[in-house]
């Protein structure tokens, strides 16, 4: 005989311990969570977990904003450590995006967020070390700061766990199942689960596993880069976090006198790569331009030292937002994927309303609306005419 749940969770990052965790705290009984590896293994362990809340729409603002809540008092909402430092966030753009800034900063003000437009010499004064000449304008977020994709994830699913979500790591998902417009439960490395509900919260690996449902999700895995740099001595101490749109790069403090730094997705990243067999390694061309972008900002980073880089997979969807929401053609599979980058900011809230979904019949946390999965067929993508035009970054030439 098959076993048995009553909601069963594909997916055992940040968004699905999250879902796991509010079902449980809400009163649903015997939910399970299935992890192809471990908990944090995929794209949320290897996180820049970056925590802020500067959007082009309201809708991924206010996740954010929800999220931040639970970031701030993780020790009294879920326990243990999200490794969560508030640092302070600034988001920096060139003189053309400087206008589109300030809407931007507008639009998430009115959705409750703490932020203000503050200007390159502002910028200046809170990072001395920083080079300003190429700045239009920037957003601070004094209540933000990052946190530890790990250390987050596997507290939250510790918890779910107490609660008495089971969890069960080491099990592929093979197939979704269903018959005729209703879902009857999945096909495991384990053995069949018969379930009448299903949270599709896997990552990269989303898109095939919703095809086994003859679900179409207009998503790829795409393959992100990121490292880790030893500060120089003129700036041991740490910093803010950073999203540098006038050249297309992220980066954060870490441990000690290191740096996390990214390239933001664009002409950078792989598109539709296979998550079971990308290539892990990074390239030192990659490096370099990722240096070089950190020393245009930050010039003494120039001397900066590599301690390690790597490489991971995430879901991105064709207008680069995630997908929330029950699908329209199976009752009982609910989606929360292709994250595109955004997956740990806001994963505690999504957590919240795709339990509401399930259990009450709409999202009281947050409006999801705009992420359903029909916006796609609909032609309704999530676009913002206040959405940055990031510049392309030349490589400085060697000297000879």
């Amino acid at each position: 005989m098959p076993d048995t749940a009553s909601v069963a969770i594909i997916g055992g990052g940040i968004v699905g311990a999250s879902i796991a965790h509010y079902l449980a705290q809400m009163g649903q009984k015997d939910v399970v969570l299935l992890e192809k590896d471990t908990i944090a293994s995929g794209a949320t362990g290897s996180s820049g977990a970056l925590v802020r809340m500067h959007y082009s729409n309201p809708w991924d603002t206010a996740l954010a904003l929800k999220s931040l809540e639970v970031f701030d008092s993780w020790a009294e909402i879920i326990g243990g450590d999200s490794g969560f430092r508030k640092t302070g966030f600034v988001a920096v753009v060139d003189r053309d995006n400087a206008g589109k800034l300030r809407n931007n900063v507008e639009m998430q003000r009115r959705v409750g967020v703490n932020t203000r437009v503050i200007s390159p010499e502002d910028v200046k004064e809170l990072q001395p070390f920083s080079n300003v000449d190429d700045l239009g304008a920037a957003a601070y977020e004094p209540d933000s700061g990052y946190a530890d994709g790990y250390s987050a994830a596997t507290s939250m699913a510790r918890r779910a766990r107490e609660l008495g979500v089971e969890i069960r790591q080491g099990v592929t998902v093979r197939s979704i199942r269903s018959e005729g417009d209703r879902i009857t439960g999945l096909r495991t490395s384990d053995g069949d689960i018969d379930a009448p509900v299903v949270v599709l919260a896997a990552g990269a690996w989303s898109a095939v596993l919703a095809s086994s449902a003859g679900i179409d999700l207009p998503m790829g895995a795409q393959r992100l880069t990121a490292g880790m740099v030893e500060r120089p001595e003129e700036i041991k101490e740490s910093h803010m976090v950073f999203i540098d749109h006038a050249v297309g790069q992220y980066f954060r403090p870490d441990v000690g006198a290191l740096t996390l730094l990214g390239i933001r997705p664009g002409p950078s990243v792989d598109s539709h790569v296979d998550p079971d067999s990308y290539d892990g390694a990074v390239a030192l061309a990659w490096q370099a331009r990722a240096l070089a972008q950190l020393a245009h900002r930050v010039p003494a980073m120039a001397e900066a030292g590599w301690r390690r880089s790597w490489a991971q997979v995430d879901g991105y969807t064709s207008d680069g937002h995630m997908v929330l929401g029950q699908t329209a053609s199976l009752d009982g599979l609910y989606v929360a994927a292709g994250m595109s980058g955004s997956g740990f900011k806001t994963g505690p809230a999504v957590g919240m309303c795709i339990a509401e979904l399930i259990l009450e019949g709409q999202s009281r946390a947050a409006d999801i609306e705009p992420f359903r999965l029909t916006r796609f067929e609909e032609n309704n993508p999530i676009v913002s005419d206040d959405d940055y035009e990031i510049p392309e970054f030349v490589v400085p030439s060697a000297s000879p």
